[in-house]
């Protein structure tokens, strides 16, 4: 489920990092599928999405992350 990482206080790094890959990997998939069918402002959405994983991502690796809702 995505997101659930935000509701998991116990969940191992490796499976908060995997889902944030699938959800970076998601979004950026629906950027490029928007864009091709000229749905630019949706595209933009998107890719701040995708940036937002990015930077959980580095607040992950960096070990700064914490779920919001635990």
């Amino acid at each position: 489920m995505a997101g659930s990482r935000h509701f998991l206080r116990n969940q191992p790094a490796e499976q908060t990092r995997a889902e944030i890959k699938d959800d970076i990997a998601a979004s950026r998939g629906a950027q490029r599928n928007l864009q091709a069918n000229g749905q630019h402002r949706l595209a933009e959405t998107m890719r701040q999405n995708t940036d937002e994983r990015l930077d959980e991502l580095n607040q992950l690796d960096n070990g700064t992350w914490t779920p919001n809702h635990a």
